[in-house]
């Protein structure tokens, strides 16, 4: 249900992104990496599904782990705008970097709704949401799982019918996803408003949240059935299931920043808002450690962050205090050589070569031929 007019620029995006270049080893700022395609044929709907994927920015140059975004209608959502937006609020500290998977249409008509409609003009659809749900659970999240360095956490976005779909996959498949962002839900389904309050109040999918989105000028039908889903979700949902609620002003249907929109909801507190300094160093890892818990996905402070003011300590001969930040690094980076050399530097520093000893060791077994940890060990070995 999106408007013709649209359908220029978000061809126009999509061609954008497919022509981003490789990135560049090691360079720093990351290049964006280019998008890969691939297909899955599929027995649960049987027929071929063809998916994208894009990857952060220091995805080749890291051994991390990162969340996972699954965007349905692919074909448009899965723009360089859209893409362009997540990965500037995850540089500003926003929210989590993802890997974002964007999973375009056959008949998406038929994915949309388990049952099948019969419109006024006498055209139907739906019948298959089921079935196309289930493609996703047991085939493309496997192949995601294996294929990439994917957290066990997951995002599901839909637009507009497949908004209705996202909606749908929270209550018939809770752990698809951990989050659910629908923009401009079209909710007014047979099936759905029947069971709508049912479905509420037996959820028993653990800790799930729902952000819907539209726009301040959209459809009656889509603010009243929305704003209807959200009062009864606050009123009778069992504990676990939160649904926040946004209108986004002087936008239409499917607003252009709706999915960046509903995740701001869903992430909101997740940024550092002060300078990471020795003072305010405890008060910070207080509340990224805390981010597991109160969002389900891990995040960590940027490695150079920590790398700078663990140096910056060093230099002030504050040596304690620096090996505290230099191993907090090392917890949040275990595979980082680096890691492993600067806290070596600092227990060398201090006196203690046995302990700086084992670290160049680490960061040798992690990097063979690492020059620095080499250099480190072959001075602690003429002395």
């Amino acid at each position: 249900m999106i408007a013709k007019k649209c359908m220029h620029f978000i061809l126009a995006a999509m061609a954008a992104v497919f022509l981003l270049p490789p990135a560049a080893s090691a360079a720093e700022p990351a290049l964006p990496l280019a998008v890969r395609s691939e297909k899955i044929v599929s027995a649960k709907v049987g027929e071929t599904r063809e998916f994208h994927v894009s990857l952060p920015d220091h995805y080749v140059t890291s051994s991390e782990k990162y969340p996972v975004l699954l965007m349905l209608d692919g074909e448009f959502n899965f723009n360089s705008g859209v893409i362009g937006g997540l990965r500037h609020a995850a540089q500003l500290g926003e929210m989590p970097e993802f890997i974002i998977v964007g999973i375009a249409n056959t008949d998406r008509g038929k994915d949309c709704f388990p049952e099948e409609l019969t419109y006024s003009d006498g055209s139907k659809a739906g019948g298959r949401a089921d079935r196309f749900l289930d493609f996703i659970v047991d085939e493309l999240i496997p192949h995601i799982d294996k294929n990439y360095r994917s957290e066990q956490f997951r995002v599901l976005y839909g637009t507009s019918n497949t908004g209705f779909t996202a909606v749908y996959a929270l209550f018939r498949n809770p752990g698809l996803a951990d989050y659910y962002v629908a923009a401009s839900a079209t909710l007014r389904v047979p099936y759905f408003l029947a069971k709508r309050d049912q479905l509420i109040r037996d959820f028993k999918g653990g800790e799930r949240k729902l952000s819907l989105v539209m726009g301040e000028n959209d459809f009656p039908t889509i603010l009243s059935q929305n704003g209807e889903l959200k009062e009864a979700c606050d009123v009778i949902a069992p504990m676990g299931l939160a649904c926040r609620f946004t209108v986004v002003e002087d936008a239409g249907h499917v607003p252009d920043n709706a999915l960046l929109q509903g995740l701001r909801r869903l992430f909101a507190g997740w940024k550092i808002t002060q300078p990471l300094t020795e003072h305010s160093f405890a008060e910070i890892r207080v509340q990224v450690d805390n981010r597991l818990q109160k969002y389900g996905v891990s995040g960590k402070l940027p490695e150079n962050e920590l790398e700078n003011l663990g140096e910056s300590l060093l230099r002030e001969k504050k040596n304690a205090r620096a090996i505290e930040i230099l191993q907090y690094r090392v917890e949040s980076y275990p595979r980082s050589a680096n890691a492993q050399v600067s806290l070596g530097d600092a227990y060398r520093q201090s006196g203690n070569q046995g302990q700086a000893r084992e670290c160049f060791k680490k960061a040798l077994a992690l990097a063979p031929g690492h020059t620095a940890a080499a250099d480190r060990l072959k001075e602690l070995d003429e002395k």
